[in-house]
């Protein structure tokens, strides 16, 4: 007898917490993913209901964006479609009608934005009137800077990572740029940023992969004494030297820092294999014939950034009087 009634007791206490835990299902049991999360304008996504509280397959779920019906069905737990253009935000809802009865709407407002990522080379020399893009060399700095298209860009944190590595101090409050420093050591680059408005809401993900780098170079230019460096057309070997004297300008591409009077740079001329005192500024060679002689000469700079490994350029010029 007290076994019946143990039984019968244990099948009430069943019924009673299996009933309760129907009752009790809310929409925090279930949960709303969109994929990707921070998508693009006019992609397609996919949005996914999950549950360990109910059974998702046996519910009727109807799928509306803005308000209007686009796919009702038993199970129907997954749901593709396009978001729109950037800044207008797609509304999507999904009202869930459990076997228990209850019925959970839940709810996202996806907003395509497009985190454009651009990057330069920071602190690094190019010369006047140079009308290309700014190279980066091996150990140089780098700035990345994020430009979401949004409706308002104002306000924005954003959270920055160097291959994967979160960088807390670069990262914050209308911080919409990264500078680091490469390695000679990897031959590229990840960074990405998270955008968020203030309240914490996604706005967009960007992403840019680098591959910095490209030796510095040395070019040679004649300047004038009365016009100046003439940047059109750089020098080539048998540049023949004015009876009257010339001045060899070696502007090198690419280096770091972009000051060349900085302590670290440093430069070295050569004549015919000898040292040539440093003349003001240190880019210049001001060279003078001797009256009555004629021949061949070598012109050698080399320039070197003191406080790196490889950052280090030679270049030789030929020259006839």
């Amino acid at each position: 007898m007290l076994k019946r009634s143990f039984i019968a007791l244990l099948v009430v206490f069943c019924v009673f917490f299996a009933f309760r835990a129907s009752a009790e299902i809310g929409s925090g049991d279930i949960v709303l993913t969109v994929n990707p999360s921070y998508p693009k304008a006019n992609q397609s996504v996919t949005a996914t209901l999950s549950s360990f509280s109910t059974d998702l397959n046996a519910a009727r779920i109807t799928w509306t964006i803005d308000g209007e019906e686009m796919l009702s069905g038993v199970g129907k737990k997954t749901f593709s479609f396009n978001v729109g253009a950037t800044g207008f935000a797609t509304n999507l809802e999904a009202k869930i009608e459990t076997l228990s009865g209850s019925v959970i709407s839940k709810k996202s407002s996806i907003l395509p934005t497009d985190i454009d990522m651009l990057w330069e080379a920071y602190d690094t020399y190019s010369p006047p009137f140079y009308k290309g893009k700014t190279l980066a060399p091996a150990e140089g700095m780098i700035k990345v800077v994020a430009f979401p298209n949004a409706q308002n860009i104002a306000g924005f944190n954003y959270k920055w990572k160097l291959d994967g590595t979160m960088k807390t101090e670069a990262s914050g409050y209308e911080k919409n740029y990264y500078i680091y420093k490469n390695s000679y050591l990897e031959d590229k680059n990840i960074i990405t940023t998270n955008v968020s408005d203030l309240f914490g809401n996604g706005i967009g993900l960007g992403s840019i992969t680098i591959t910095p780098v490209t030796e510095p170079k040395v070019l040679f230019y004649r300047k004038d004494q009365k016009i100046g460096v003439n940047w059109d057309s750089a020098l080539m070997d048998n540049f023949s030297i004015n009876p009257a004297g010339d001045t060899i300008v070696a502007e090198p591409y690419f280096i770091f820092p972009r000051d060349l009077g900085s302590k670290n740079i440093s430069f070295k001329w050569l004549l015919n294999g000898e040292d040539t005192p440093l003349q003001n500024p240190i880019n210049n060679l001001s060279v003078k014939l001797v009256s009555g002689k004629s021949g061949t000469a070598n012109i050698k700079v080399i320039i070197n950034n003191t406080k790196t490994l490889f950052e280090s350029v030679t270049k030789e010029l030929n020259v006839g009087f």
